[in-house]
């Protein structure tokens, strides 16, 4: 019995010894292994290198990964394929003579600064996306575009002086057998003459500082234009309706709202990737390529008219175009027009079929109704057909006056500034010769008057004509074959109405209406 209790003792002594060496084990903080890294056992050698090879691996696919994220989002196909609202400029611009150009060369250009700026910009750009808050249509011009001389001018040069230009446009009339109308003329392109020191021609505007103040957003009404004077000065053209206002508190006031503007490249060629032809021009580049046939009679106008109207949806532009099948079925194959009025060939089916297909395309190429685009929606300055362009400020009522309000000057609306007199052959009597070849305007050609003027021209004198404009220079069907009678004042409108702008618009340009009516064209009622 006794060694039984004094094992059970010790049993318990043991119990109560181990317990407090869990006690001061559990009291005791734990110690940390640290990481040894043995350079002589082989092994570590091997983790290390792999690591090593891991670490510079994941490195390189996250650097190339960045690299090429960086530029696809810099490039063409993701500003208009990824971005939705910029679908249709990604159209208009890969139809354009820069469609081989990023858009980001024009949009942002080289540069830090402006490469920071872009990504906040666009940072606002992708939350308007997301929340469907874009304006529709995109605004134009885009009014922060950094200035063409740091864009544009990195590929073209118009400080130095270009070569006169000849230019033929071929469109067609709005009559039943489409009729084939060229007009020629020469582009004086101008610019700095280095050897001359003269400065001159369309580019001039480029050459000379110009400054302008314009109404609205689009920099379709110019309120002001300055020129800037070897002396430094700026001699100030005021539109007439200005002049009655503080005109030194009013061009202030625009240079304090950013408002007052140094002409660059961009003020005249706005559309110069983004370019939408207007239904007269598409259906004439497509009849002349032969994407519609000449021969279905009325083609041309036909398609301007159901080309012409804005649709709400693209379903109801096609559901117009389609309508011109029923037309043709019942006024021309059906026997519905006149003998007289078909042209030797009727068109086949197909041929009808192939001018809709194309017509559908002109359509989906040029308007984009989900984003209320159009050729109507952003003028071309690049011209002065169909808008005004050119006429925005040479239309004779941007005026210099002294302090005593006397005119002085205005802003010329003479045509052969810039370009030749057109020449117009129609049908037979298309013409191949250019208009004029070379050597300075005679002093009577200085005025555009002078296309009225020439009729006086004596018989010893055509020689001299003859000289620059060629024998056949006067066979111009569009000026020779109208007879304007003694009351063409009174009657110019039903004129107007008869020939359409195919013809008076040769020589009247159609910012010549507003001189005359100011508060518009009213019809009879």
């Amino acid at each position: 019995m006794r060694r039984l209790l004094s094992r059970l003792k010790q049993r318990n002594h043991s119990l109560e010894a181990a317990d407090d060496q869990i006690e001061r084990l559990s009291e005791k903080p734990a110690q940390k292994r640290s990481l040894v890294i043995d350079l002589g056992k082989p092994a570590h050698r091997r983790n290390l290198f792999l690591s090593i090879v891991g670490v510079l691996i994941l490195s390189a696919g996250v650097l190339i990964a960045t690299y090429e994220g960086y530029h696809y989002t810099e490039s063409s196909e993701f500003c208009g394929t990824v971005c939705h609202p910029m679908a249709p400029q990604f159209t208009r611009y890969e139809s354009s003579a820069h469609a081989n150009v990023e858009c980001v060369a024009c949009h942002i250009g080289p540069g830090a600064s402006f490469f920071i700026k872009s990504k906040i910009d666009g940072m606002k750009q992708v939350y308007a996306v997301l929340t469907d808050s874009y304006e529709k249509p995109i605004k134009s011009p885009v009014q922060d575009l950094r200035p063409a001389r740091e864009t544009c001018e990195t590929c073209h040069s118009p400080t130095s002086f270009k070569d006169n230009k000849i230019k033929t446009i071929k469109h067609y009339d709005n009559d039943i057998a489409n009729t084939p109308i060229k007009t020629t003329l020469i582009l004086r392109m101008g610019g700095w003459e280095e050897s001359t020191g003269i400065s001159q021609g369309i580019h001039w505007h480029i050459n000379n500082e110009v400054y302008y103040v314009a109404a609205d957003e689009q920099r379709q009404v110019i309120l002001w234009v300055g020129v800037k004077q070897p002396d430094g000065s700026i001699k100030e053209y005021f539109a007439r309706d200005m002049l009655n206002m503080a005109k030194s508190s009013f061009v202030e006031e625009a240079k304090e709202n950013g408002e007052y503007r140094l002409m660059d490249c961009i003020d005249c060629h706005n559309r110069a990737a983004h370019y939408i032809p207007n239904p007269q021009e598409a259906v004439d580049k497509a009849i002349d390529v032969g994407a519609i046939s000449s021969q279905i009679p009325s083609i041309r106008s036909k398609a301007i008219e159901v080309l012409t109207p804005a649709y709400t949806s693209e379903n109801a532009a096609y559901t117009s175009i389609e309508g011109l099948i029923e037309y043709y079925q019942s006024s021309l194959v059906g026997g519905g027009t006149s003998s007289e009025e078909i042209i030797s060939t009727n068109p086949s089916s197909d041929e009808i079929d192939l001018a809709l297909a194309e017509i559908k395309a002109i359509y989906s190429g040029t308007n984009f109704p989900d984003m209320g685009l159009n050729w109507q929606t952003n003028p071309n300055n690049e011209s002065h057909t169909p808008t005004m362009g050119c006429f925005r400020c040479h239309d004779d009522n941007h005026v210099r006056v002294s302090e005593s309000g006397e005119l002085l000057e205005t802003l010329s609306v003479e045509c052969n500034l810039c370009h030749t007199v057109p020449i117009v052959g129609r049908g037979d009597e298309i013409l191949v010769e250019t208009p004029v070849i070379v050597g300075d305007l005679p002093t009577s050609h200085s005025d555009f008057s002078w296309t009225i003027a020439h009729r006086e021209v004596k018989e010893d004198e055509i020689n001299d004509c003859y000289a620059c404009h060629g024998q056949s220079f006067c066979n111009n069907g569009a000026c020779h074959n109208l007879s304007h009678p003694e009351d063409m004042l009174f009657t110019h409108a039903e004129e107007y109405r008869l020939q359409g702008d195919q013809v008076c618009y040769t020589c009247h340009q159609n910012v010549l209406c507003a001189r005359c009516h100011p508060g518009g064209i009213v019809e009879n009622p």
